[in-house]
């Protein structure tokens, strides 16, 4: 079998360190052609991995044969334009998160993909971090009863909004952070939300000259009665020890979880019966094949499974849709002071 030829849009962290490495890597996989609006920046990838296409307009890309797949890792607000021009060409798509920051974004982009009949995935990585597939392990097994309630802190140091994300004015700590935390709930409790009431506030970026809000606070129903609080804050100092705190909590009717995101080493489980330290390195939880090092790059090799073997993706447009309409409602209850339904 031919390796199948995958594209990279947008060269930054995420898709020059991540999205690119995977498919210069992976036998079954081939990176033939680049793209970012710098020029060096997509140059730079391209050396490194020996690609010969280097573009700085995506349709220019697209518009490249040898291209049967493409990774947007562009901005989050980013996504519908260039998503939707993939699908028209033909070629399978894997979106970073979150999957567009309005709805009617989302949903343009599953219609262009259903049009087209190619592959739409969401990155949502987290999903095979071993904390968490160990936390959807024992709550599918039923060791920690019926989830009652979920507490996720997911908050970065002011280096991301005010160096890291050039266009962090045009994000938020909710739109950036949230589509990881509030697509966990939806996956480990497996039901919608239902109503949410949020707050944010502002000031501290603003002063370092980011004009976004500093953090949110949302408490979200959801439909079968488990109620998730979402913590997430683009303030914390930069003296902290590494760039983000990441903190999942989940209470179920017969146990408890409790994992530091932060420390891979760190997943706490109690049961009405033992108190236990799970082996989240062991694929028995997670699923996943040890192919590339990290769960990031393994997520981006589910994209390829599902391109190659025609395998299921990781998270679908569907996915992706209900994180952004759950977080559109997160900002309307924020900034009208109200309860929202969903």
């Amino acid at each position: 079998m031919e390796p199948v030829g995958f594209g990279v849009i947008g060269t930054g962290i995420v898709g020059g360190a991540w999205h690119a490495h995977v498919y210069a890597n992976m036998p079954q996989a081939n990176l033939v052609a680049v793209c970012d609006l710098n020029q060096t920046r997509a140059t730079n990838i391209a050396e490194k991995y020996r690609v010969d296409a280097i573009y700085t307009d995506y349709k220019d890309l697209l518009a490249n044969p040898a291209v049967q797949a493409v990774s947007i890792a562009t901005p989050d607000f980013a996504h519908r334009e260039i998503a939707v021009a993939a699908a028209a060409a033909g070629k399978h798509i894997l979106v970073e998160k979150p999957l567009a920051t309005t709805v009617e974004d989302a949903e343009a982009i599953i219609s262009a993909a259903k049009r087209a009949g190619v592959k739409l995935m969401v990155d949502f990585h987290n999903r095979v971090n071993p904390p968490f597939a160990n936390a959807k392990h024992s709550i599918t097994a039923g060791e920690l009863g019926t989830p009652q309630h979920l507490y996720a802190r997911l908050s970065n140091t002011t280096w991301v909004a005010t160096q890291m994300l050039p266009w962090a004015s045009q994000s938020s700590a909710l739109w950036f952070l949230a589509a990881h935390t509030m697509d966990l709930a939806h996956w480990l409790l497996d039901d919608a939300p239902r109503r949410v009431y949020a707050v944010k506030r502002s000031g501290v970026l603003q002063q370092m000259g980011v004009d976004t809000h500093d953090f949110t606070i949302a408490i979200v129903e959801f439909k079968n009665g488990a109620v998730v609080t979402l913590e997430n804050s683009w303030i914390l100092p930069e003296t902290e020890p590494i760039v983000f705190n990441f903190k999942l909590d989940l209470v179920g009717s017969k146990g408890s979880i409790y994992i530091n995101g932060s420390d891979h080493r760190t997943v706490q489980q109690y049961t009405q019966t033992e108190a236990s330290l799970p082996d989240i390195l062991g694929v028995s939880f997670s699923g996943a094949s040890p192919r590339l090092s990290g769960f990031v790059l393994e997520a981006i090799a589910r994209f390829v499974d599902a391109v190659v073997y025609d395998a299921p993706v990781l998270a679908t447009g569907e996915d992706g849709l209900l994180v952004t309409r759950t977080l559109v409602a997160i900002n309307q209850s924020a900034d009208s002071g109200a309860p929202v339904d969903l």
